[in-house]
């Protein structure tokens, strides 16, 4: 994208699909009469929308989305690129781990730790990995072999289809620490504000573990009822989300990651 303006055919949601022109310059893209100067975007992301492939842009707390075609990868990691965020030269290695089980094939990349509004992003040459900030689980220094030397790194976990994936960040210490703070920071504030009874740890770890309604009434000794309202609770705080009518629940992106610090907690004692 060395040109200084370039022109693409997209299709754009408003109120439906319809065919018009982007225009990348250097500093916007523009379509359908609206500019987006890069500075302004506070969101990007890869979606499935009314049935077609596109980019989420988010300004102003306003969502577009924009259907690049054949283009569409090349647009999203220069606007990935451009965005407006806080930005980190580091190396990092991401994914690390997923389930637990180390990732083959996976190398640290040279590049950026960007955080929007919304997510956490790993920027490199080769790699635009977006982490929505709700799914961010937990965030620690860690000692790690680099290079076949043991050097500190930041462990950063995240939940991804209901598996628990590891990423390292490497930089030097006084911005890990900063970066440390700010990332665990975003973490409190996406925590359920109301402390889990004993009784909800088992059953969010339960769930995470594939326990029906019926296993879960019969292990914990409860009426329909009474998990009916333990359910009631979770999904309210936005730990789970309801799948079927007689009432079962999956755990969403943030339950996954309570689950996942609970079992780290367990396995101190």
């Amino acid at each position: 994208m060395s040109e200084k303006v370039l022109r693409f055919p997209v299709e754009y949601f408003d109120g439906g699909w319809k065919k018009g022109e982007a225009v990348v310059d250097k500093t916007s893209l523009s379509f359908a009469g609206v500019r987006i100067p890069f500075k302004d975007i506070q969101d990007l992301e890869k979606v499935q929308y009314e049935g077609k492939n596109a980019i989420r842009i988010k300004k102003d707390n306003k969502n577009y989305y924009i259907s690049f075609g054949k283009t569409q990868d090349q647009i999203f990691r220069y606007l990935a690129f451009n965005l407006k965020s806080d930005r980190f030269a580091v190396y990092f290695l991401s994914p690390a781990t997923r389930g637990g089980v180390v990732v083959k094939d996976s190398k640290w990349d040279k590049g950026y730790l960007c955080i929007t509004d919304e997510a956490l992003w790993f920027l490199s040459s080769s790699k635009q990995i977006r982490i929505s900030v709700d799914s961010l689980g937990s965030v620690e220094k860690d000692l790690r072999t680099v290079g076949k030397k043991q050097r500190v790194v930041l462990v950063i976990t995240h939940v991804e289809n209901g598996e628990v994936i590891t990423s390292f960040v490497l930089c030097p210490e006084t911005t890990l620490e900063m970066l440390q703070n700010y990332i665990q920071n975003i973490i409190d504030t996406y925590k359920p504000k109301d402390k889990l009874s004993e009784v909800e740890e088992q059953i969010l770890t339960m769930v995470y573990t594939g326990v029906d309604s019926v296993g879960v009434e019969s292990i914990l000794g409860i009426s329909t009822e009474e998990l009916n309202k333990l359910y009631d609770k979770l999904v309210d705080m936005g730990l789970a989300r309801v799948v079927k009518i007689r009432k079962e629940i999956e755990l969403t992106p943030r339950g996954v990651a309570l689950v996942n610090d609970i079992m780290k907690k367990a396995a101190v004692r």
